[in-house]
């Protein structure tokens, strides 16, 4: 499929390395528990409970770390002429 040594995999039709999966899925998580960790200081600074704005944040963050790694990993797409 590719001039490189890298196996790729299939993930909802769409060709992807192990490493650059690593890396998105790293980004990521690293997101979503920084904002699930920051969710607290931001309720008592508004007056709000923490609980439920810690699973909202940490939801935000993960989305925002998912927007990131669509740019940091490069799909590959095999397309079939029919």
């Amino acid at each position: 499929m590719s001039e490189d040594n890298e196996t790729y995999y299939e993930l909802y039709g769409e060709y992807i390395s192990l490493k650059e999966l690593g890396i998105t899925v790293t980004i990521s998580t690293i997101l979503a528990l920084i904002f699930y960790s920051i969710a607290p200081y931001i309720a008592s600074s508004v007056g709000l409970p923490p609980a439920g704005l810690m699973i909202t944040f940490g939801a935000i963050g993960a989305s925002v770390g998912f927007a990131v790694g669509i740019f940091v990993a490069k799909v590959k797409r095999v397309v079939k002429e029919v």
